[in-house]
Parts: structure tokens; C-alpha cells; sequence
């Protein structure tokens, strides 16, 4: 997939979202993003950027890039910047949190909530429906998963997908190996949520 002005943006917003974020501060984006990028930032720092996108759009792409830059910034502080990008130890920070945090399978209703905010203006975006992206593909992969597996949506919400008719090849059912265990759990606690569910399927509509 060859890497646009917008993909690089994309990902330049999440650096400084996560920088903000770190530093607790607010932040602006340039109004010209393509202008500010050919004029001040440095060739080495061009570089960087241009390949870390390209690369969260090939082989990252189960990698959320805010988490990602989150790391870096909570190993090498206010001095993490482009250069820092690809240091192992920042890798291996987030797969060793991301594979924690997919162990941890909670419901919660704002896990559901904030999921659902996602499917809905992702399918707005796309103009379907909830069975329409029940069934979507990304490649070889239900983009349901692949939302699943780059903290889009939470376990949860997946588990309610599945509910609702999503079907697994045994492939994606080995991907999301803590969702496989606790399937059973969440759908029994999801029975004394029942007028809870029911709204937010009416969201989904």
C-alpha cells in the first residue's frame, strides 16, 4: 500500500496526541499538514515518519499507533522523537502490555459503549450495515477481529458481535485466544443485561 500525505498525518497526529497526552497538555495540528511537513521538519525526521507509517500500514497493522508512541514516551520521556521510532524496547513494551491487557477480558458497559461508538461511524463511514460489517473482510481476516486485535473494539464487544452472528474461521478463533476462554463467562453475564444490550442494538441500527 503506497503511503499518502494522509496516512502520514494520520499517524503525525497520534505521535502528538500521545506526546500531549504524556506531557498533560493540549497540542494544535498544523493547518497545512502537507506544508508544515516539506518545510520544517528535517530530512532525517521525514524519514522516520514516512517509514513508521508505512509500516503501520503493512506489517503493524495489528498495532495501535497511540499506545505505540505512548510506550516510547513512558521509556525515554520528553526525549523520545522520530529517531527513537523503531528501538526495540518500545516493541516489545507494547506487546507485553497489549498481550495483558487481552487477557484481562471485563465487560463493561462502557467498553460496550465506546466500542459501539466506533462500529457505528465506521459503518456510517462505509455506508453499511451491522450485518454488512458482521461479514466485512480486511484481506483474509473479518475486520471485526482485525478491529479487535488493534483495540477498536474491546473483547466484549466482539463476543456480542459473535452473538449477533459473527462467524470465525479456526484461523481467527486461534488470534483471539483470551476471547475463545471467556467466551462462555461474558455471554452469561451478558444475560442480566439484556435491556441494556437491546438499547445498544438499537444504536446499531
Amino acid at each position: 500500500m503506497p503511503v499518502t500525505v494522509e496516512h502520514i498525518e494520520n499517524i503525525y497526529h497520534q505521535f502528538r496526541r500521545s506526546q500531549a497526552d504524556f506531557n498533560n497538555r493540549g497540542y494544535r495540528m498544523p493547518k497545512d499538514f502537507e506544508v508544515h511537513f516539506n518545510n520544517r521538519f528535517k530530512e532525517t525526521n521525514q524519514k522516520a515518519l514516512i517509514k513508521i507509517t508505512g509500516w503501520f500500514l503493512t506489517k503493524w497493522q495489528s498495532i495501535d499507533p497511540y499506545n505505540y508512541f505512548m510506550c516510547g514516551f513512558e521509556i525515554y520521556g520528553k526525549g523520545f522523537s522520530y529517531v527513537k521510532f523503531f528501538k526495540e524496547k518500545i516493541l516489545l513494551l507494547y506487546v507485553t502490555r497489549d498481550k495483558n491487557k487481552k487477557r484481562q477480558v471485563v465487560i463493561t458497559k462502557q467498553g460496550l459503549i465506546k466500542s459501539a461508538v466506533f462500529v457505528k461511524k465506521w459503518m456510517s463511514d462505509n455506508n453499511i450495515t451491522l450485518d454488512d460489517y458482521i461479514h466485512a473482510r480486511e484481506g483474509h481476516q473479518k475486520i471485526a477481529v482485525d478491529h479487535y486485535l488493534t483495540n477498536k473494539i474491546d473483547a466484549s464487544f466482539l463476543i456480542y458481535l459473535i452473538t449477533k452472528g459473527l462467524i470465525l474461521t479456526d484461523t481467527e478463533r486461534g488470534s483471539i485466544p483470551y476471547v475463545q476462554k471467556n467466551f462462555r463467562k461474558i455471554t452469561l453475564e451478558f444475560g442480566v443485561m439484556q435491556v441494556f444490550l437491546r438499547k445498544l442494538g438499537g444504536k446499531l441500527l
